[in-house]
């Protein structure tokens, strides 16, 4: 069996998230560094695969809830973290006024339906120019978290498919990654 970690991928992904803090940083440097999200949502959708098979390679089921329990002890603490401090800022530096707004940024964050909010904000001409928000950069991990949602239940349909149709594991995507 190969080792869990993929150094290979991970470089990769490190590289990625480098583009974008180029990009937001200095986009003089790196002006399509924002695409390193792309890279690094494709990067993270290999490995998720890759263990989910692998998972089930090794015992012959894929645990969604145990797949559930480890995204969330890997994201949550952060996350939480970084919504709270946001909450505490808002309190103590954004007028009153302008409260109620932040608490909807803060609360579709912490759903990660952020991505969604800040859609249907672009589309309302009130909030046609989409000054940035602290939270906004949870669109990312939202639209993540949705994907996380479905993909393993997909990858557990086409495993089951494969099974009753007899071709095993040969129905489940991009099986040739190895165990």
């Amino acid at each position: 069996m190969r080792r869990a970690v993929r150094p290979e991928v991970q470089a990769l992904r490190a590289l990625a998230v480098g583009a974008v803090v180029l990009h937001h940083g200095w986009p003089a440097i790196a002006p399509a560094g924002y695409m390193g999200v792309d890279v690094f949502f494709v990067l993270s959708g290999f490995l998720i695969t890759w263990l989910l098979l692998r998972e089930h390679r090794s015992t012959g089921r894929i645990s969604l809830a145990g797949f559930s329990l480890r995204r969330i002890r890997r994201i949550m603490p952060a996350a939480a973290l970084v919504l709270a401090a946001v909450s505490v800022m808002t309190v103590l530096l954004v007028p009153q006024r302008d409260w109620p707004e932040s608490m909807r940024e803060l609360v579709a964050s912490a759903l990660y339906v952020e991505n969604w909010l800040l859609f249907f904000h672009s589309q309302d001409p009130v909030h046609a120019e989409l000054d940035s928000k602290p939270v906004q950069h949870f669109w990312s991990l939202s639209v993540e978290e949705q994907f996380y949602l479905g993909w393993p239940r997909l990858l557990l349909l086409s495993l089951r498919l494969g099974r009753r149709w007899g071709r095993g594991e040969q129905m489940a995507p991009a099986t040739c990654w190895g165990s």
